[in-house]
């Protein structure tokens, strides 16, 4: 074996930055007039427990369980074995439904704005024309910044009206679920799928599949370190472990 063979590359890992977990500053507020929609879509023992003061995650602790993630068996590798989050440990940490129907729709953003603004009667302004070198690197997000939806749907005006209070509450869950289910790797953005899959609230969704899901997605990716965060249910996981 030659000496270039034997040399072992060591690579300096810094903790990932974890995108989403609990209460933080600047969150928006529930108001009490969203509890009846909140609890027919099935997510209310999930928001009350994020709207809450939640335990604070251990950063380096779940880097390092994170590092022993393996994608091609969606478990941690340990050396008392091989251990993974289950649709049961997901029920009893978040209380999201695991039973109903599964979360599937069309992801594609055609219309996407037009069909936000029938939904909730606002969309963001379309983002500034970027310079001709910057096109390439510069991607349309299908959503609203959470700085917009937080101005703009901060606090339900008061004596609103059945539709009113339903519009608030419907942007009030899409914010939180994707700050927290479905919280990508770069969390500043509330993509529009998630808002969509709120059209209907009786639509008996199994969240916690989807979590379980888009939790091994994250997984997936963070454990090859492609990027410095991962988002998904970090509470879950943080509880779990």
């Amino acid at each position: 074996m030659s000496v270039e063979q034997r040399v072992i590359m060591k690579v300096e890992l810094a903790p990932l930055k974890l995108r989403s977990h609990g209460v933080t500053l600047g969150w928006m507020l529930c108001d009490e007039w969203y509890t009846p929609y909140v609890r027919e879509t099935g997510l209310l023992p999930f928001i009350q427990l994020v709207s809450r003061s939640t335990p604070p995650n251990n950063v380096v602790a779940l880097t390092m369980l994170i590092d022993h993630w393996r994608p091609e068996t969606h478990s941690f590798h340990l050396r008392t074995g091989e251990m993974t989050m289950t649709l049961q440990d997901i029920a009893m940490i978040t209380g999201l439904p695991i039973d109903g129907n599964p979360l599937c729709m069309n992801t594609n953003s055609d219309g996407w704005r037009a069909q936000m603004q029938a939904l909730i009667v606002m969309v963001p302004p379309e983002p500034r024309e970027p310079e001709a070198e910057d096109k390439k690197k510069e991607r349309v997000v299908a959503g609203a910044p959470f700085t917009w939806i937080t101005m703009h749907f901060g606090t339900c005006p008061e004596e609103s009206n059945e539709d009113t209070v339903k519009t608030y509450a419907r942007v009030y869950m899409w914010y939180v679920i994707s700050r927290t289910i479905f919280a990508d790797g770069i969390g500043k953005n509330a993509p529009w799928m998630w808002l969509k899959a709120l059209t209907v609230f009786d639509s008996k969704w199994s969240w916690g599949s989807a979590t379980l899901a888009y939790l091994y997605r994250q997984l997936d990716e963070a454990c090859c370190r492609p990027s410095e965060g991962i988002g998904g249910c970090m509470l879950a996981l943080s509880i779990w472990s």
